[in-house]
């Protein structure tokens, strides 16, 4: 079994897209169903895309909690460069590049536009 995408909620599709397409995703599809915006993006050779959703009728807002959803994983070849990439383009740091042993990875965590935490990593 492999990933396919993970769906997330966006309030600024536009913002999302920017925010993505800065860290190398593109876009392969798109559809609206019911009134939400259907939009995937994923990384050349990526093996599990993105898909944001924008309701533009959506009366709750959206608020991503570390307590439900702790945060989605990318590989990247280079962990400080993809960080500093993200910062760049709004994310706000999480957790600066570290190494994290028991894990055997290196690796930070970034806040993108919505407040999803996005960890950045790579294998020690």
């Amino acid at each position: 079994m492999d990933l396919a995408h993970v769906a997330i909620c966006v309030s600024d599709l536009d913002r999302a897209l920017a925010f993505y397409r800065e860290l190398g995703f593109e876009e392969t599809h798109r559809f609206t169903l019911s009134g939400v915006e259907n939009v995937y993006v994923d990384r050349p050779g990526g093996d599990g895309a993105l898909q944001l959703r924008y309701d533009p009728d959506r009366t709750t807002p959206i608020a991503p909690s570390r307590a439900d959803t702790d945060h989605v994983a990318f590989t990247v070849e280079d962990v400080e460069e993809t960080f500093q990439t993200a910062l760049d383009a709004g994310g706000a740091a999480v957790l600066e590049p570290t190494e994290i042993e028991p894990a055997g990875a290196y690796a930070a965590f970034v806040e993108d536009p919505e407040g999803y935490t996005l960890e950045l990593y790579r294998g020690l």
